[in-house]
């Protein structure tokens, strides 16, 4: 993964999908975008991962790095 600046709510959406796809490539498969903000320099998205109810996939990614420095996927 890049160590790119991460500039907007779509390119940190982006970070977190792929970072999704690469863990849990299942859970990418029904993942839609939720909520994307940047407190500071740290963007938090999150995702609804639940596939008949809201389960929502959380992450920290670092504005100016691009690295997920934090995630909470819940279980199936």
């Amino acid at each position: 993964m890049s160590k790119e600046e991460v500039r907007n709510a779509e390119e940190a959406t982006e970070r977190a999908l792929a970072f999704l796809q690469t863990k849990y490539p299942v859970r990418r498969l029904t993942a839609r975008p939720a909520k994307a903000a940047r407190e500071n320099d740290v963007w938090t998205v999150d995702l609804d991962v639940g596939i008949v109810r809201v389960m929502i996939a959380n992450f920290k990614i670092d504005a100016k790095t691009g690295e997920i420095i934090q995630y909470s996927i819940p279980p199936l």
